[in-house]
């Protein structure tokens, strides 16, 4: 027996399900193509165009992108994204006047991500480390570095493997601790080769970044050990993305030289709705660890 009605409905739903799969289509696309545009160096330049200083787009030997903002006669200040990211994480700390009477910047993209090449993921962190110290290469003074969530045990193994370059590491909800990762089941199911060619290539290179993380993590443990520097760490708590456990990990690992403040009630996205925050911890972090804060 004919429901009534019932072939217009399977219409409808088909051609809800096709308009809902177009929409999906179109949404990568459009993130694909806004990737490949701030990829470029116009494309970066617009993204920083209210900076107030002028901004420079330079490449390292290995095809490494990075912007350097500021006074040539500054210490600098290297910044690293998380995972996805790209220069786009840093504009709002670039923004801030402040910043340029104390370093000069240099904002990098991690091997993988934007301008960088090659367009491929990077795996590991000793191998981003390594590429990411090219930058700092023409330094005359040790350097600062920045490191968000991901980007933080690059910027952590970087003062490792040459103490001599870097001055102080600042972690911001920074996965540090091999057996404390949070991977979503999703993860497992796009790490099929076809999903290369579906996804935008930032999220491609973030799942491949995100699935081989704890054995790269392992690996570069021995380099953590290693670190001489200060180091202060800024984490949110709770945090649904990276488990607030990581930085009081990394304070026990290296007890003498680390320093963690916590904030409350803040995710993950401490770069994102709190970049007043991170620059006043970069500038002056002593007034973050006085007593009764």
């Amino acid at each position: 027996m004919k429901i009534p009605g019932w072939s217009f409905w399977r219409l409808a739903g088909k051609w809800v399900f096709i308009v809902a799969i177009g929409l999906v289509i179109l949404g990568l696309a459009l993130m694909e193509g806004f990737d490949r545009y701030v990829s470029s160096d116009r494309g970066a330049k617009w993204l920083y165009r209210k900076t107030p200083r002028e901004v420079q787009v330079l490449r390292t030997a290995s095809g490494l992108r990075y912007l350097q903002i500021g006074d040539p006669e500054k210490p600098a200040l290297l910044l690293l994204h998380g995972s996805p990211g790209s220069v786009i994480d840093w504009r709002g700390f670039a923004r801030d006047e402040r910043v340029y009477q104390q370093y000069r910047l240099l904002i990098a993209e991690r091997p993988g991500y934007g301008g960088t090449s090659p367009r491929r993921a990077e795996r590991s962190i000793i191998e981003q480390a390594s590429r990411c110290l090219e930058v700092l290469q023409g330094e005359d003074q040790p350097a600062e570095v920045m490191g968000y969530s991901y980007g933080a045990p690059v910027g952590l193994a970087m003062a490792g493997m040459e103490p001599e370059r870097i001055s102080r590491f600042i972690g911001v909800a920074g996965q540090f601790d091999p057996e404390n990762e949070m991977t979503m089941g999703i993860s497992y199911v796009v790490r099929f080769q076809v999903f290369r060619f579906l996804l935008p290539r930032w999220l491609w290179v973030s799942n491949e970044e995100k699935l081989g993380h704890p054995d790269a993590l392992r690996d570069a443990l021995p380099i953590f050990s290693d670190v001489k520097c200060t180091v202060d760490l800024i984490h949110g708590h709770p945090d649904a993305i990276v488990p607030y456990g990581n930085s009081p990990w990394l304070q026990d690992l290296l007890p003498s030289i680390t320093r963690l403040y916590s904030l409350n009630d803040i995710g993950h996205e401490v770069p994102f709705q709190n970049m007043d925050t991170l620059v006043q911890f970069a500038l002056n972090p002593e007034q973050f660890f006085l007593p009764g804060n």
